[in-house]
């Protein structure tokens, strides 16, 4: 039964709540006074020792460590030796102990090591060695000693302070002065006699040393009675210790050294013979894949290192001939002697030998086409290519015969490993269940993953030997395409390597008719390959067609048969929706290149395509369906929002209008076409638009009206991304005439659908670009339309949505746009006003009075700008060059970040009015909405975080500064306006502002924001002249702390310099400023 002190330590760890926190804190408190006693080693020792609990003695033996960490000098000896003593014996307990408190135990002792090794305790690794004799308890111990002095002491991988690094330098210095030899001994003595009686305790050991083979000297491990212990352990029965023995001598193959003794070493270790005799498999490759990963590390790792030998071996002999055929180096230190130079000859010849042992070994790892297997030979494969690549180079284009050889066992080893497997999960066409479904997508997922390394291998291989590559690819073609039995692995691949090879292929290999490539893909076109429409296959053939386009292009015979397959079961047509959805983005892309050629059979195409169109435009997208669309995506609003439930089948209709959108088309026959795509889907649009407000119940299994309305809308706006306004209004008004039509449908959706976010997405994208394709024809239609996205519960995202489409509208149309800003049909106020109104006005206003416009709290936590950094200041600069600092937001919320983002698009229309010719507007609105939209534009001129949206807000200043200032001191639009750009815009925003909000001059738009300023203050100069220069020698420089020097120098640049001068003048007053914290002098 547990005593009061094991109560407390189960008290202090209960997680079962069983125990309430009053007791859990009175244990804790109990259990730290006995922290605190001087004897507290000696309980420590008794109690781990005593105890029947895994808690008490996890408790004890972390005492102790933390007890050894932080006080062991301060023992006495006699209690030193008593715990050092003890710890041994606790550890070499290993079948009482678990495998924690084992590791607990030998980190206590490494650390009472790391206090006296080697200058107290010089036996330390001796005295452990001792031990062994002991038993397995004793080996066990052993090894995990070895493991935590790498862990806590020698390892370089973990970060360490320099004092810290000191001591583990003199600890490793000291093992190798003192210890190795008798450790390495004991690692030998260990394996050799716990091999077959203790396997796993042997692999135990074996591990540990493999920790140390990196720094310790070669010799130890790699000699003539280790080696051969380690190749008689691969011949083992456990997996285990045969795994170890692999990665211990991976280890040694790969550790640095010289290259002629490295070369000698890997001979001597005769591991090159064994592993050759792989070329016909792995060993265990089946019964035991992960020991069959370490084998293959061990073989990638081995031709890895022959391979490196082999190349500097060859660059050594090469520079040699250099030397002699060239000039003599002597005179500047880099010559070659003779007998450095016959040694490289000799050494390079024999790395060759032992890479042509290794490589049908390394490429028959590759064909095994386990992934792991593959990830431990593919790095050493990119690494044996990129040579050969450089090795072509410097040959001029000319391989050596004995790496040439190579070359095509790779290319076959590649693609073998690519192979989907003969039992491969992936389904024809449909999956029969869910488990089905989820074991061919884990399958392919993981094929995809594989090969985009291989794949990549592929190619570069390739391009050293691009004929050999072809005909490699041209056979495997021919097996799959002509044989009608051929598995629809073997079609998909040798079609997909295809493809891979028409990424980037010189055009000599793609000219139709002679190029090789062209012919390989010439064949492809015009077969009907076996398992033509298993979904993988099918996907291959279609992707491979739009990629060898331009064969299409000039072999037009080719072209009818490749299009029926877009648009047949082999294509649109499969059951497999991917391959539907992605027939249409490629049928898409080949009318983009392909459509001069495609005009002649416009009729069938379309009329094939009809059914397809039809169906895709009432049966929306299950994911479509699924999307939650609130608009949120990166501050882009709600069109962003809808990326992402885009139906891809949607490029149908895209293709459609490629292709009835050429000019060429006769007028009569391209009127009938478009009226024919239009209109059914603004049929669709009508109809479930009255449904929809109708508010009528559907049927079950049909798809909610707003989704049919999405579906048709976006199919409209893919139809027209062909047409322009020159064809729609100029040359052939009739089919701009068609789509008026749809836009007058359109128009209603918004208005009957108010709070549908989704369809008022789809609806500005849509009127987006019937202003591209319409052009001036759509300005009579927009004031309804904007009459209702400028409803009085827009929201922020709202409001953004519609500021983007008027930004377009007036950087197309400039002052054809005037009319619609000053009176808009159906609105009862002006544009301007009314925007102004949802920004500024009232209790719904979106950026009220108290909204910060400084943009600091809508950036993330510790993102740059935030008010912690430089820039972030300018949150809290006031006007007279305080530096107020405003605590940076623990984060943003949604609604604040979509607010932030529609003040920073309400900047940009802004600027769109100044910049446009549409200035009238603003003249035109209420004296209110223009007051509240340049205190806006100074606030964020003078204080946000971001220094392109300041930036932004001068040039509008600058735009009515130049238009609404003449040169006479009575000539200005507004009265007070020149005195207003005089004091608050060339004072507070252009030098206040400037200077106090800590502007980083190290940021490119920093500058380019000095830049802007510097225009701006010889603007103002220009337009006000004297009372400017006097304003600020007399009031803004004074109050910002400037001395008269300086104050004169800066209105010398202003009345004298360019504007890069005077730039460069604020740029290095800034740079005082941050340097010295203090005025300018």
């Amino acid at each position: 039964m547990a005593d009061d002190f094991e109560k407390a330590v189960l008290f202090s760890f209960d997680q079962t709540g069983s125990v309430s926190a009053e007791l859990k804190q009175q244990a804790q408190g109990y259990l730290a006074s006995l922290k605190a006693s001087p004897q507290c080693w000696d309980l420590c020792l008794g109690r781990f020792d005593a105890s029947s609990y895994v808690e008490v003695k996890f408790w004890c033996i972390q005492t102790l460590h933390e007890l050894v960490k932080s006080s062991y000098p301060q023992l006495q000896p006699t209690a030193q030796l008593q715990v050092k003593q003890a710890l041994i014996a606790f550890g070499s307990q290993r079948p009482q102990l678990p495998t924690f408190l084992r590791n607990k135990v030998a980190q206590t002792v490494v650390a009472i090591a790391a206090y006296e090794y080697p200058d107290v305790w010089p036996s330390f690794f001796h005295d452990i060695i001792g031990t062994l004799a002991q038993g397995a308890g004793a080996v066990d111990l052993f090894c995990r000693i070895l493991v935590s002095v790498d862990e806590d002491i020698v390892s370089l991988e973990v970060p360490r302070s320099a004092d810290e690094a000191k001591r583990s330098m003199h600890f490793k210095d000291s093992m190798r002065d003192n210890s190795l030899t008798e450790i390495s001994e004991a690692w030998y003595q260990v394996v050799g006699s716990y091999r077959a009686s203790d396997p796993d305790l042997a692999a135990f050991m074996l591990e540990t040393l493999q920790r140390y083979v990196h720094w310790v000297d070669i010799g130890l491990v790699a000699n003539n009675t280790f080696v051969p212990l380690l190749f008689g352990v691969l011949s083992s029965p456990n997996e285990h210790i045969r795994g170890a023995a692999a990665d211990v001598l991976t280890e040694i193959v790969s550790k640095r050294m010289e290259a002629v003794p490295k070369l000698t070493l890997i001979q001597q270790l005769g591991v090159v013979p064994v592993c050759a005799r792989w070329q016909t498999g792995l060993p265990s490759v089946d019964e035991e894949p992960e020991l069959a990963v370490k084998y293959a590390k061990l073989l990638a790792t081995l031709a890895n290192e022959v391979t490196l030998l082999y190349w500097l071996m060859l660059v050594l002999e090469a520079w040699k001939k250099v030397e002699n055929s060239v000039v003599s180096m002597v005179a500047v230190g880099l010559a070659v002697d003779e007998e450095a130079s016959a040694e490289a000859s000799a050494a390079c010849t024999a790395a060759g030998t032992l890479l042509d042992q290794l490589f049908p070994a390394v490429l028959a790892a590759l064909r095994t086409g386990n992934d792991e297997i593959a990830a431990a030979a593919v790095p050493f494969l990119l690494s044996y290519v990129t040579r050969l690549k450089a090795v072509q180079k410097r040959m001029s284009g000319a391989l050596p015969p004995e790496q040439a050889q190579h070359v095509p066992a790779i290319l076959a080893a590649l693609a073998a490993c690519a192979r989907f497997a003969d039992d491969s999960a992936a389904y024809e066409a449909e999956a029969s269940t869910a488990t089905e479904r989820v074991a061919a997508a884990e399958e392919e997922s993981a094929v995809s993953d594989r090969r985009q390394d291989l794949f990549t291998l592929f190619k570069n291989t390739a391009k050293l030997v691009p004929h050999e590559a072809y005909a490699f690819v041209g056979g495997k073609l021919s097996a799959a395409l002509s044989s009608g039995a051929a598995a629809w692995q073997d079609v998909e691949l040798a079609v997909s390597l295809l493809y891979q090879l028409g990424e980037g292929a010189p055009d000599e290999a793609i000219k139709p008719g002679s190029g090789a490539l062209a012919q390989l893909a010439a064949g492809v076109m015009q077969a009907e390959p076996p398992s033509a429409k298993h979904r993988l296959v099918a996907l291959a053939l279609l992707e491979t067609y739009v990629r060898y386009w331009k064969v299409l292009q000039q072999s037009q015979q080719y072209i009818p048969q490749v299009v029926s397959r877009f648009l047949d079961e082999h294509g649109m047509a499969h059951p497999s929706q991917a391959v539907s959805k992605r027939a249409c983005y490629l049928l898409c892309r080949l009318a983009k290149y392909l459509r001069s050629q495609l005009r002649p059979l416009l009729p069938d195409i379309l009329q094939s395509l009809q059914p397809h169109l039809a169906r895709i435009a009432s049966t929306p997208s299950p994911e479509l369906a699924a999307s939650k669309s609130t608009g949120a995506a990166g501050g882009k609003g709600a069109l962003a929002g809808m990326a992402s439930a885009v139906d891809d089948r949607l490029y149908a209709f895209e293709a459609a209008g490629l292709l009835v959108g050429q000019e060429e088309v006769p007028a009569a026959e391209q009127r009938a076409w478009v009226a024919a795509l239009l209109q059914p889907l603004v049929a669709q649009l009508d109809s479930n638009l009255r449904l929809a407000t109708d508010g009528a119940a559907v049927p079950l299994g049909t798809p909610p009206p707003a989704h049919l309305i999405q579906q048709a809308l976006e199919a409209v706006t893919r139809i027209s991304k062909s047409f322009n306004v020159k064809l729609c209004t100029e040359a052939r008004p009739e089919l701009g005439a068609l789509f008026i039509g749809a836009l007058n449908s359109a128009i209603a959706i918004p208005r009957q659908l108010p709070t549908n976010k989704a369809l008022r997405a789809r609806f500005i994208s849509f009127l987006h670009r019937m202003v591209e394709a319409l052009g001036p024809a759509v300005l009579p239609y927009l004031p309804p339309a904007l009459e209702v996205l400028l409803h009085a519960d827009a929201d922020a995202q709202d409001l953004q949505d519609v500021l983007a489409l008027l930004n377009q509208l007036m950087v197309r149309f400039k002052g054809a746009l005037a009319p619609l800003m000053q009176a808009s049909r159906g609105l009862a106020e002006e544009v301007f006003p009314v925007i102004g109104a949802r920004v500024h006005s009232g209790p719904q206003a979106l950026l009220p009075a108290d909204w910060d416009w400084s943009g600091a709290k809508a950036q993330p936590s510790g993102a740059p700008g935030t008010p912690a950094s430089p820039a972030g200041r300018a949150a809290g600069a006031g006007p007279g060059g305080s530096q107020a600092f405003v605590a940076p937001a623990l984060g943003s919320t949604e609604d604040t970040r979509e607010r932030a983002e529609l003040q920073r698009q309400y900047y940009s229309f802004l600027h769109s009015l100044a910049n446009n010719e549409l200035t009238g507007a603003l003249l035109r609105a209420p004296p209110g909405t223009l007051d509240a939209a340049l205190g806006a534009l100074m606030r964020g001129a003078t204080t946000h975080v971001d220094s392109a949206v300041r930036k932004v807000c001068i040039q509008v200043f600058e735009r009515l500064a130049t238009e609404w200032v003449g040169p006479q001191q009575q000539e200005e639009a507004i009265p007070g306006f020149r005195e207003y750009i005089m004091k608050q815009f060339g004072g507070e925003v252009c030098l206040e502002g400037l200077v106090s909000s800590g502007v980083d001059i190290r940021d490119a738009a920093a500058i380019s924001l000095l830049t802007e300023v510097s225009l701006s203050l010889k603007l103002v100069h220009e337009k006000c002249g004297q009372p400017f220069l006097a304003h600020l020698m007399g009031t803004v420089l004074p109050r910002m702390g400037w001395p008269p020097a300086a104050q004169e120098q800066l209105i010398l640049h202003i009345t004298q310099s360019d504007s890069k001068q005077l730039k460069d003048f604020l740029k290095a007053a800034l740079q005082q400023l941050r340097s010295s914290n203090s005025p300018v002098r």
